[in-house]
This record gives structure tokens, C-alpha cells and sequence, in this order.
């Protein structure tokens, strides 16, 4: 399913794109298998066994309706349904015998009135909400976060390792996969985003790979400061807040 896709029609999105949500699903998958981090799972009890899933298929079915969604459908309400004005819908009566084209326009005037239409930082949210203000920066860069994302995963799955040769290593096997990534993209011409690797996580991990002291080095300096906010995401993740800050 694709990255922007916003809903079904009946229920949508409000972040209008699956991306965010998937980015929280892998930051608090990634929380439970570090041993530095304790994640709420009282807090996720509707998330299911998430950690032992992949993201398309903990995604599909109701799953996104019921965690994320807003019911946002147009329909005939049945008897078991409850008949109440709340933040997301107004109850409204249509006169069946009036002409439909005058129905329309006290429809569209209610609708005004009652604030439709709003812009995304003021849209009603599902039940597990992004936190305010996520619209502003983190949705604008989530390629960045996506690299994140990857950089804390090598970081996890190097803890065998020494402080410093665990950064080290983490620092060569990122730069090695983006590399070898980008090289594929180009050579097949595919219409893929290149993966998001910046300078300084590649001239860390020339450093480290030529045995030059790195302990005063600037990249290792923002090599660890893209590590620490991928923690810091996977922590707020564990608390039931995404992204917050960061």
C-alpha cells in the first residue's frame, strides 16, 4: 500500500499517509528488543502481539481504523448507533421532501458553520494520536527519520560489541548498506527514493575503518547526535508518545 494513501473513503488518516504511523509501529518494535528501554504494554494491550509482526500485516484489516482512523463516512446511522454532535460529526436531519439542490445548500452551510474542512493541525485525531505539533517538522522529514530508524537497528543488533566498536561498526555497516543501496537504485532505474545518508555518518566510518582516533572528530560528534534522536524516538515510542520531542 502506498505511502500517501489517506483512508478507504469511510475512515481516514489524519496525518493523510500511512508513513508516520508506520515509523511509529518500527521505533516501538525496536524499543522492545533494547534493553535500555521499558515499553508501556499496558498502554499498547489494542496493539496486540505488534513485536512479533511485520508492519503490512499488523497494518491491514481494522487494525488502522481502530488505533488511527476518524470516521469520516457518509451514511444512514442504524438504531444501535449513538445519535450525538462530538468533535469529529454532527447529527443532522434531511427533509426527504424537499428539493435536494436547497438540502445541499443548508448542508454546505452547516458544514461551515461547524468548522469541516479544517486544516491538519487542527483535524480530530484517532485514538492513538501523533503528538501536537508533529505536522510542523516531523512529517515534513520523514526520510530522516527513516534513516534513523535504520542507524538505531544496525546500533541494536551490534551490542555485542564495545562502546566504541559498536559506534564504529554501526557507523560502517550503515554507510556500506546506503551505498550499496543508492548503487542499486541508479544501475535498475528505479523510481525509488535514494536512502538518506549523510556526510558525516560516511566520513566517521572512513575514520574508524583507517584506525584514525575519532574521539574528538566532528563526525563522530553528529553521528552520535542522529543516534541519540533515534533513542529518543524509540523512548517516547515506549511511553505512548510518537514522535515527540526528540
Amino acid at each position: 500500500m502506498a505511502e500517501k494513501w489517506s483512508g478507504d473513503g469511510t475512515y481516514y488518516l489524519p496525518a493523510r499517509q500511512i508513513g508516520p504511523y508506520r515509523l511509529w509501529f518500527e521505533f516501538l518494535k525496536k524499543a522492545h528488543t533494547d534493553p535500555d528501554i521499558d515499553v508501556d504494554y499496558e498502554h499498547y494491550k489494542e496493539w496486540g502481539n505488534f513485536y512479533e509482526m511485520e508492519f503490512s500485516d499488523w497494518w491491514s484489516g481494522a487494525t488502522w481504523r481502530s488505533l488511527f482512523a476518524v470516521d469520516a463516512g457518509v451514511r444512514v446511522l442504524d438504531d444501535s448507533e449513538q445519535f450525538k454532535n462530538d468533535d469529529q460529526a454532527i447529527v443532522v436531519r434531511l427533509p426527504l421532501g424537499k428539493d435536494p439542490k436547497e438540502t445541499i445548500k443548508d448542508v454546505n452551510q452547516l458544514l461551515s458553520q461547524h468548522g469541516a474542512g479544517t486544516n491538519l493541525d487542527t483535524v480530530v485525531q484517532g485514538k492513538f494520536a501523533l503528538s501536537p505539533g508533529y505536522e510542523k517538522a516531523f512529517l515534513k522529514y520523514l526520510d530522516r527519520a527513516n534513516f534513523m530508524l535504520r542507524l538505531y537497528g544496525m546500533w541494536l543488533s551490534n551490542a555485542d560489541h564495545d562502546h566504541k566498536d559498536r559506534v564504529g561498526r554501526t557507523a560502517v555497516e550503515f554507510s556500506k548498506w546506503a551505498r550499496a543501496r543508492t548503487e542499486m537504485i541508479e544501475s535498475r532505474g528505479y523510481n525509488y527514493k535514494k536512502p538518506v545518508a549523510p556526510f558525516s555518518v560516511d566520513a566517521f566510518a572512513d575514520e574508524f575503518l583507517r584506525g584514525i582516533d575519532t574521539s574528538t572528530s566532528d563526525e563522530r560528534r553528529q553521528f552520535m547526535r542522529y543516534l541519540k534522536k533515534a533513542k529518543n524516538l524509540a523512548s517516547n515510542a515506549a511511553i505512548g508518545i510518537f514522535p515527540g520531542k526528540y
